[in-house]
């Protein structure tokens, strides 16, 4: 919940190709999460612009995990703005290699859009070496946001989520929307499924207000830890 008095925490989406999105969370200081595929850092600083944020006013670079449509215009946007770039330990091979490895379906949307995203030429990225790796909980309050980062592996090893201190949070692709109804699902690929449900539980636990993916949503938790609760046992749709 937003104490009385304080800044309110805004989030301001920025709809990228792939369909993936990225956000600007805005409170006493600038955050941006994920950056799109390659070639996305023009929309995102035009966003800014528009938004009357100027690039060195970027406090920090945080990747939910280190696919290319989430981390492939982190290095251009580092360079533009001089912001630090953090990803947790297990997927900065991935950022350190430019790479996204190999994508591990979760049933058959995954298994035909696998023959899409899994190309060569669609998994590569402009590499770097990230500033910050993250282990445990990061508390962003330098950064001028009331909120922590946690891991929250299952869709890779890597994965992190945002929670915000409003009750919002920011989950990358531990939910994605399921097709063709459009409502929260499970990701079509994941290391770990089960590790996917733990981490989705974890956010739910100390969040009630908007859960913003990296793809579709936002979607209240309301109705995201209805259908996780009804529907456990099923392995790729929480409907």
């Amino acid at each position: 919940m937003e104490h009385e008095g304080e800044q309110r925490i805004e989030i301001i989406t920025l709809p990228l190709g792939m369909t993936s999105r990225a956000y600007i969370v805005r409170q006493h200081g600038v955050i941006l999460v994920d950056t799109g595929i390659p070639g996305s850092e023009g929309k995102i600083l035009e966003k800014m612009e528009n938004s009357r944020i100027a690039p060195d006013n970027l406090r920090l670079i945080l990747l939910t995990h280190g696919h290319p449509d989430h981390a492939g215009s982190a290095l251009a946007l580092k360079d533009l703005t001089g912001a630090p770039v953090a990803i947790h330990h297990n997927d900065a091979h991935m950022l350190r290699a430019g790479r996204q490895g190999t994508l591990v379906p979760t049933g058959a949307m995954g298994i035909l859009l696998g023959f899409a995203f899994g190309r060569e030429e669609i998994s590569l990225y402009p590499a770097l070496e990230p500033d910050i790796l993250i282990d445990g909980t990061i508390d962003l309050h330098e950064y001028g946001i009331r909120g922590e980062v946690i891991p929250t592996p299952g869709h890779t090893l890597g994965s992190v989520s945002l929670l915000l201190g409003n009750g919002d949070a920011i989950v990358g692709d531990l939910i994605i929307p399921s097709f063709p109804t459009g409502r929260p699902g499970l990701p079509f690929w994941a290391e770990d499924l089960q590790e996917v449900r733990t981490s989705i539980g974890k956010v739910l636990a100390f969040q009630d207000g908007m859960i913003y993916p990296g793809h579709g949503g936002p979607f209240p938790a309301a109705q995201v830890r209805e259908q996780l609760v009804r529907n456990v046992t099923k392995s790729t749709s929480l409907e």
